[in-house]
């Protein structure tokens, strides 16, 4: 059965406008039953030619690896899972120093969508994936629940995850991952109840996938527009379930 965390209720259910290293502080040892983010490693665009390079927001984000991983290994329970998005060029690096902390290495899903990124498409081969690291703390607990990802090859359990990429116009955030692949992960690797934290919370989509799965979550983003627009989601979710769960049943 599920041991009770000693978090501070008033982190729980909430996207903290904050630098995460705020958050990290408030959060006790080995408190949150999962990790899943993806962190804003390094320009996404990187190799793309440009006749006059872009200035984007991820890339002046002080990002600090080996900071973010001490910290998540810190306040992970131990035998509990992180998941990490990264692409092919800061795979190593990310690896290396989740390894490095004390974390085990598992294995790296691909996530596979239905159209490719930007880039240098006349010298290079259209990007359509992105890597997610998974690890434990310690030996790490058995996987659970579902696990239906595998679409092409008609079985569950497999590494390659197969989901459409999240429209731009949808998000004001150009690297928003789908609900639907965000709540496949929380259900394999986490209970009913349980804390996932999302260190870099953007535009919501982890803390909608917790409510849609009855996980409780603790989000940091310190970005203004999608803090407000995280905030609007959750709030307007968290609406639909009271409706939901408020009305009336129906005589027979």
């Amino acid at each position: 059965m599920r041991s009770e965390s000693q978090i501070p209720s008033s982190l729980l259910n909430r996207q903290h406008r904050c630098d995460n290293r705020e958050l990290f502080e408030k959060l006790p040892d080995d408190s949150v039953d999962l990790i899943l983010t993806d962190p804003p490693y390094k320009d996404y665009q990187s190799n793309r030619p440009v006749a006059k390079p872009k200035v984007k927001a991820m890339q002046v984000t002080q990002f600090d690896l080996q900071y973010f991983a001490e910290a998540c290994y810190r306040a992970l329970k131990p035998g509990r899972h992180l998941y990490c998005f990264c692409d092919h060029l800061t795979y190593p690096e990310i690896r290396n120093q989740l390894e490095a902390v004390g974390f085990t290495y598992k294995n790296c899903l691909v996530w596979i969508k239905n159209n490719h990124g930007s880039g240098d498409l006349k010298g290079n081969w259209a990007p359509q994936h992105e890597f997610i690291i998974f690890v434990t703390k310690g030996k790490g607990d058995k996987l659970r629940g579902r696990r239906r990802s595998n679409v092409l090859l008609k079985r569950n359990n497999g590494s390659l995850i197969f989901y459409p990429k999240v429209s731009n116009y949808k998000f004001n955030h150009g690297t928003a991952k789908p609900v639907e692949l965000l709540r496949d992960i929380i259900t394999t690797s986490s209970d009913q109840g349980d804390v996932v934290l999302d260190p870099y919370g953007g535009s919501g989509s982890t803390a909608e996938a917790c409510m849609r799965e009855h996980r409780r979550f603790i989000l940091a983003e310190i970005d203004l527009q999608h803090y407000l627009e995280a905030e609007e989601r959750i709030s307007s979710l968290a609406k639909q379930i009271v409706r939901k769960y408020l009305q009336p049943t129906q005589a027979a």
